[in-house]
């Protein structure tokens, strides 16, 4: 050690820049680790501003509600961010309302705390036990505090449809997604690294010298 300490020695350098690299390295395994994050979820439907929207034609109305989820998860991981939940007035096998607008999917971070949100497009026509509706998303990822959180570009939305023994049952869509990432370390323990690191140099250069 001392010899590779010696100033001028040709592997000093080399030294100096594994043990940098080894530093780094470390630091970025911790990141990849899995961590735990807990987060809940709310959707909002343009067309009314809120996690519920009536679309009406002359044989009836279609509601759309969304249900919102809570969930702790240990990236990475598959999970739900929902549901969306159908019923509606149209009697069976007649042509359901036309469907439209946005759908806002937002992310409510706990730890780190912080929020995100995807956007996607309703289009078809949704009835009961007819029709077809589709929520389609441009944009499927948001990052938050390290964690990005992933949905499918394109989601069929279930139709109401008849339940057990001949009953009205409603139409269920789940938003599953993934969570993956790790929470971004704070400046504290950057700070921490970053000295370490000059430190070790300033060590180093007065042995150099004292050599």
């Amino acid at each position: 050690m001392r010899s590779l300490l010696r100033q001028g020695h040709p592997n000093f350098r080399v030294w100096l820049a594994i043990a940098l690299a080894a530093t780094l390295l470390a630091v970025g395994a911790s990141q990849a680790m899995a961590d735990p994050v807990t987060f809940s979820t709310t959707g909002v439907f343009s067309v009314s501003g809120t996690n519920v929207a009536n679309f009406t034609n002359v044989n009836g109305t279609t509601t759309m509600t969304f249900n919102g989820t809570t969930n702790p998860v240990n990236t990475p991981a598959s999970t739900s961010f929902g549901d969306i939940v159908v019923t509606t007035t149209v009697p069976a096998n007649q042509l359901g309302p036309s469907i439209g607008g946005t759908f806002t999917l937002n992310f409510i971070q706990v730890s780190p705390a912080g929020a995100g949100s995807v956007v996607g497009t309703l289009s078809g026509q949704l009835g009961f036990n007819t029709g077809v509706g589709l929520l389609s998303f441009t944009t499927t990822t948001a990052t938050i505090g390290g964690f990005t959180y992933t949905v499918n570009p394109v989601y069929n939305i279930a139709l109401p449809v008849t339940g057990v023994g001949g009953g009205a049952g409603t139409g269920t869509t789940t938003i599953q997604g993934t969570v993956v990432g790790g929470a971004v370390p704070e400046p504290t323990s950057l700070l921490l690294i970053g000295t370490g690191l000059v430190g070790f140099a300033t060590a180093a250069r007065r042995k150099m010298k004292r050599s």
